[in-house]
């Protein structure tokens, strides 16, 4: 694979055409879709997948959490590094057909290490997606209308977030009239299993569309482009700027564990008012499909509007807002006494819940080298990943488990762990306003 190094400011040329950007941004918002339907399918089979594998809460967060989120994490910073260096479409095209193949496989396994594997493998395969989207996208679009490109990109987390709960609750319904299925050459196998066989191969399909798409040109000068992978070039810059690094990427990844804990909400319902899985799921779902794409966009037409007013700050106050929102929303909703009352508050979580996927990235990308564009992302991920993607799911359920002991109290573990991270959350975020717009100062738009 060729090195490509580009130059010349494509985003800020007079009089330039956003259309091909606006696509670029759909397609890859469709292929963020897949990832996340990919991801998120499990929440909805936690009983047939326990009872058939003998699983604990604990074994199974970690499929959703920590087999996923560790290996989505370790591999962003040389997957970024790549980005910022060879073809973005050729990586995400290659991270798309390999998380495709990964989830499929989950169709075949039958014990829990073959399955934490094959999740082990979508992790891999989602972590070149969105170090390389948000680079391309930063090259795309200039700073005003970066927050909205990335809105629209980001909405893919909800749309796929609330298939899989939409579809996986219709389906873990059929499970349970129909426990396994008869399928030609493959024989008799679970019916949670089939749910891999369906979801799993369209994949392939996208990443031959994202495959289609063509680089914007780099912002990056040829001499400004890093020769090699550099942990002691991306710690000086973070370094340089402690405090907004620190509400970049450790107060950001602290206040998305509140969204990462969402795994369990369709179980909630379940233990907590003994819904059917498809009630829950047709819930948690339409949450995700309405409010989630809602949040996603009013955050980045909010910010675009501010930062077009003057207020260069905007990603970064924006996410302090929704940080205390969020505090107070998934601290309470656990506890409400009412089954209606529950469900309501999902609205609100998972619409400030979209805030943070669409600004703090687009706030990385406007204080971002040219040349570290997509490494700085992939920081982002390797923070969210370890605290948000393996935490969220986990922290509940090691709560529950070994703090409560007593899986009848997940309600309270839920509520227990949102009332811990997001004060600290909102704090570390606040800290870093001043140093942010000073950041911003410094590094006038390129």
């Amino acid at each position: 694979m060729a090195s490509v190094i580009e130059t010349g400011d494509a985003a800020a040329a007079p009089g330039r055409s956003y259309a091909y950007g606006w696509y670029t941004a759909a397609v890859l918002m469709v292929a963020y879709t897949f990832s996340f339907l990919d991801r998120q399918i499990l929440n909805l089979m936690v009983g047939p997948i326990k009872a058939d594998l003998h699983l604990t809460d604990t074994q199974f967060a970690l499929l959703t959490g920590g087999a996923f989120g560790i290996f989505y994490t370790v591999m962003g910073l040389p997957i970024g590094w790549l980005a910022d260096r060879y073809p973005r479409t050729r990586i995400i095209t290659c991270g798309v057909a390999m998380w495709s193949v990964a989830t499929t496989a989950c169709a075949f396994v039958r014990t829990f290490p073959a399955l934490m594997a094959a999740r082990i493998g979508v992790g891999v395969g989602e972590a070149t997606l969105s170090p390389s989207a948000y680079s391309l996208l930063s090259n795309s679009f200039d700073r005003s209308r970066l927050p909205r490109a990335m809105s629209v990109y980001s909405v893919g987390i909800y749309i796929g977030a609330g298939l899989a709960l939409i579809v996986g609750g219709s389906v873990v319904e059929a499970v349970a009239r129909t426990p396994s299925v008869m399928l030609p050459l493959l024989g008799e196998i679970h019916s949670w299993h089939a749910v891999f066989l369906v979801i799993g191969p369209p994949g392939l399909l996208v990443a031959l569309w994202v495959a289609t798409l063509r680089e914007p040109g780099r912002q990056a000068k040829t001499g400004d482009v890093a020769a090699s992978f550099s942990i002691a070039r991306i710690w000086r810059f973070l370094a340089s700027w402690p405090a907004m690094s620190v509400a970049l990427f450790l107060g950001s990844a602290m206040l998305a564990i509140m969204s990462y804990m969402d795994a369990w909400y369709p179980e909630l319902f379940i233990r907590t008012f003994h819904w059917s899985v498809g009630e829950t799921g047709h819930v948690n779902g339409l949450a995700s499909l309405t409010a989630g794409p809602l949040g996603m966009l009013s955050a980045g037409w909010l910010s675009s509007r501010m930062i077009a007013r003057g207020r260069v700050d905007a990603c970064l106050r924006l996410a302090i807002h929704a940080a205390i929102g969020m505090s107070i929303t998934a601290t309470v909703m656990p506890l409400l006494p009412q089954a209606w009352a529950m469900a309501a508050m999902l609205w609100p979580i998972k619409f400030l819940g979209g805030f943070i996927p669409v600004l703090i990235p687009s706030a990385i990308q406007m204080v971002a080298p040219g040349n570290m564009r997509a490494q700085l992302s992939a920081v982002f991920g390797l923070t969210v990943g370890i605290l948000a993607v393996t935490l969220g799911p986990v922290l509940p359920a090691l709560i529950g488990d070994y703090v409560l002991r007593d899986e009848g109290a997940l309600h309270l573990s839920l509520s227990i762990a949102a009332a811990i991270v997001g004060p600290v959350a909102t704090v570390l975020l606040w800290c870093g306003l001043r140093q942010f717009r000073a950041c911003l100062s410094e590094r006038p738009e390129t």
